[in-house]
């Protein structure tokens, strides 16, 4: 009798969180693929023109370029 009870709390409270589940389930808004691909882009940095004192610019702008738009190696030295 007591075994039997519980079982049936226990069945109860099963169909309590499946609800809930569910209930979560529908209100839950995956972002959308274009939500999540959404990325800022760094702007080209102007082209070196061999001047060193430019080169104090150009090299931290260049490589914060190369790294934000996640180019690497052999992509990275065509870009530059």
């Amino acid at each position: 009798q007591q075994l039997q009870q519980e079982l049936q709390n226990q069945r109860a409270e099963i169909l309590s969180l499946r609800e809930s589940v569910t209930q979560l389930q529908t209100q839950y808004q995956p972002p959308s693929a274009a939500q999540t691909r959404v990325r800022v882009r760094l702007p080209d940095p102007p082209k070196f023109d061999g001047k060193p004192h430019a080169l104090r610019t150009w090299l931290p702008s260049i490589k914060a370029k190369i790294r934000s738009d996640q180019l690497d190696g052999a992509n990275a030295f065509n870009y530059v």
